[in-house]
């Protein structure tokens, strides 16, 4: 069993996702990307929720089967918040467009992804409740993808 990781910034400003770093070298040599989510402008008095999709990208030099993780990031379980100096701006990140379940390590009621192959996108949904009570401001948070094979 190999990990790598991966730091993913992601906020309501255009951000730019970061990088994979390389396993030790055995069978299997992978690297993880991400792309990060922007959402844009949100309004708190909208009754609809701000949602943006983001992606995981995993490259392997031969197929290999692996298991993708996110950490919770600036927050202490999977209810993440994104954060501007103290204040914060709760949102969270799923495994499908539908948006009920939530991408996280596998604990808690969240589900991590699986996947195999030498090169594959997975789609990441995100969401931000509507009508949530903010401060203006540029709120961002940084996520830690997981990948083990």
């Amino acid at each position: 069993m190999k990990r790598i990781t991966c730091r993913w910034l992601h906020g309501t400003a255009v951000l730019v996702g970061l990088l994979g770093a390389g396993a030790p070298s055995d069978a299997a040599q992978c690297t993880a990307s991400a792309s990060s989510i922007a959402f844009g402008a949100y309004d708190p008095f909208s009754a609809v929720p701000l949602d943006s999709n983001g992606s995981v990208q995993i490259t392997c030099d031969v197929v290999t089967s692996y298991m993708i993780a996110l950490n919770a990031g600036a927050s202490s379980s999977l209810d993440r918040a994104m954060v501007f100096g103290a204040y914060r701006l709760n949102y969270n990140l799923y495994t499908e467009a539908t948006r009920t379940v939530v991408w996280g390590d596998g604990s808690g009621g969240s589900a991590s992804v699986s996947g195999s192959g030498t090169a594959v996108t997975f789609p990441v949904y995100g969401r931000i409740p509507a009508r949530q009570n903010v401060h203006a401001g540029s709120y961002a948070d940084t996520l830690i993808v997981t990948v083990t094979y």
